[in-house]
C-alpha cells in the first residue's frame, strides 16, 4: 500500500513539474527533457549533433556551445569543423542561412584563439547580414589576435561601412592590439566623424591604451600624432628617470 501511494505521488509531481495537464503522452517526453537538463549528452553525441547538417540548426547550435565549453573542444581539428561550417552557412543565399547557428561557430572560434581563423571571422564580419554575426565576429576578433584582422577591424568601425553601432565600438576595441600608425590615423579620424557618443568613446580608450597617454577626447588634441614621435619621448622620459641630476628636482 505505502509502495502504491508513493508512486502516485511520484507521478503527480512529474505531472505536475511537466506541465502536462495529465496527458500521459506528453509527460514521457517532459520528463526526460526535465531529467537531460542536468548534464550534457556524450561528447560523441555532441560531435555528431554539430557536424552533421541533417540535423536540426537549433540542436546543431547548442551542441556546438557545449562543445566549445571545454578545451577539448577547441582543439585544431573542432575547429576546423566550426570553421566549416561558418564557410558553409556564408554560402547559402542570405534567406536560408541560420544565423543563430553561425554566431555559435563565431563564437566558438573565438574562444578557440587560434589565429588560423581570422579570415574566416574577417569575413563574417564583412559579409553577414546580421548585425549579431557581425557584432559576435568583432568581438572574437578581440581574442583571434593577427595583423589579418585589421583591415577589416578599421573598415568596420567607420559608420559608412558599418551602420550597427554595437559592431563599431566592438572593431574600435579590437583595435588596441595593435600598435601600428594606420591603426592610430583609423581611431583618430573616428573622433570627428562618429555620430554615436559611445563609439567615440571606445576610439578614445583605445589611442589611450595604444599610445600610452591621454591627450584629450577630441581630435584636434589628436591629430598628427605619430608612435615614433612617441617612442623618441619615452625614450627621453626613461633616460630623465636615470639622470641623478633629476632625482632632486
Amino acid at each position: 500500500m505505502r509502495m502504491l501511494a508513493k508512486t502516485c505521488l511520484l507521478s503527480a509531481i512529474m505531472l505536475s513539474v511537466c506541465g502536462c495537464g495529465g496527458k500521459v503522452e506528453d509527460a514521457g517526453f517532459k520528463v526526460k527533457n526535465f531529467f537531460g537538463s542536468f548534464s550534457d549528452p556524450h561528447p560523441k553525441v555532441l560531435t555528431r549533433y554539430a557536424f552533421d547538417d541533417t540535423v536540426d540548426p537549433d540542436l546543431r547550435r547548442k551542441a556546438i556551445i557545449s562543445l566549445s565549453g571545454h578545451d577539448w573542444g577547441l582543439t585544431e581539428t573542432y575547429l576546423d569543423g566550426y570553421d566549416v561550417i561558418l564557410r558553409a552557412e556564408m554560402r547559402k543565399p542570405v534567406d536560408r542561412q541560420d544565423t543563430a547557428l553561425m554566431s555559435a561557430t563565431v563564437g566558438a572560434l573565438g574562444k578557440g584563439k587560434n589565429p588560423k581563423y581570422i579570415v574566416t571571422l574577417a569575413l563574417a564580419l564583412k559579409l553577414s547580414t546580421s548585425p549579431q554575426v557581425r557584432w559576435d565576429a568583432a568581438v572574437a576578433l578581440d581574442s583571434v589576435i593577427g595583423e589579418k584582422a585589421i583591415d577589416q577591424l578599421c573598415q568596420s568601425s567607420d559608420p559608412s561601412n558599418e551602420n550597427t553601432v554595437d559592431v563599431r565600438v566592438a572593431c574600435c576595441q579590437a583595435l588596441r592590439h595593435y600598435q601600428r600608425q594606420d591603426v592610430i590615423d583609423t581611431l583618430i579620424s573616428r573622433l570627428p566623424t562618429e555620430e554615436d557618443f559611445s563609439v567615440r568613446y571606445r576610439a578614445h580608450q583605445t589611442l589611450i591604451s595604444l599610445c600610452g597617454r591621454d591627450f584629450g577626447p577630441e581630435y584636434t588634441d589628436w591629430v598628427g600624432t605619430k608612435l615614433e614621435n612617441l617612442e623618441a619621448i619615452e625614450v627621453e622620459k626613461k633616460k630623465s628617470m636615470w639622470n641623478p641630476m633629476n632625482w632632486f628636482r
